[in-house]
């Protein structure tokens, strides 16, 4: 029997979404902990609107080869589709106001300063269209400020571990490293400035926060209130350390 374009298509549309779950559960979930959706909400109206796509151009390209059977299958698939892909983009959403840490979607911010062997360290410029570094929950604008914006699952997503691991680089108590125009800067604790051993150092508001690569970001959308974050890796003494922002980073 001669196998009908619209059981292939059918058969796509079926599996091409399981596919999709499968290749997110290998993700490392170290930096969302509470995250129980295989797609991001995002990721859902991306991926239905390819195959939403896809299904259009078979019926404006190929429609008049297409048997009344095939036809009917490919409109069938393409109302289950929708309503698929808004009754999921609904019950997440409302399941994760009804269940997140900030119980629905919030804006903070929290401005910051990298300063390593008494010069400025800024992240990358952000690459072709986009104004954004980072992702779209944790990110910066290229504006030394960064920015928390949707719905936490867990206020862990709101500290300074997962800020650095969005915009591609890392933070621990020994050291970090931040990508720049001129590639990845990393600084760890005993690496040399100025000829002597230096260790990282980090000051919110002025004050040494020991853990901070676990300190979250206060929970103001304008700053002041919200934090000043200061991150100094230098050879000095404590007390030759300016602490704020906007005084020199030795």
């Amino acid at each position: 029997m001669k196998k009908r374009p619209g059981m292939s298509l059918l058969f796509l549309f079926l599996i091409l979404p399981i596919s999709i779950v499968l290749a997110h559960t290998g993700e490392d979930f170290d930096f969302s902990p509470k995250t129980a959706y295989p797609l991001t909400l995002m990721q859902a109206a991306g991926y239905g609107s390819i195959i939403f796509g896809a299904l259009i151009f078979i019926v404006i390209f190929k429609g008049n080869s297409l048997s009344d059977s095939s036809k009917k299958t490919i409109f069938i698939s393409i109302a289950g589709l929708v309503s698929l892909i808004t009754l999921y983009l609904v019950v997440v959403t409302l399941h994760m106001n009804l269940t997140s840490d900030t119980k629905g979607p919030v804006h903070w911010h929290a401005d910051y300063e990298i300063w390593a062997c008494g010069k400025r360290i800024r992240l990358a410029e952000p690459k072709f269209m986009s104004n954004t570094q980072g992702t779209q929950m944790t990110h910066s604008h290229n504006d030394d400020r960064i920015h928390i914006e949707g719905t936490l699952l867990d206020l862990k997503e709101s500290g300074l571990r997962y800020f650095f691991h969005s915009v591609g680089g890392s933070i621990s108590i020994d050291g970090m490293s931040i990508p720049t125009d001129e590639g990845m800067k990393e600084f760890h604790n005993g690496d040399l400035c100025n000829e002597l051993p230096a260790r990282l150092y980090a000051f919110v508001n002025g004050n040494q926060v020991a853990d901070f690569p676990a300190y979250r970001i206060s929970h103001y959308g304008e700053v002041p209130p919200g934090d000043r974050i200061k991150f100094v890796f230098t050879e000095k003494p404590l007390n030759q350390i300016g602490t704020n922002i906007g005084k020199n980073g030795t």
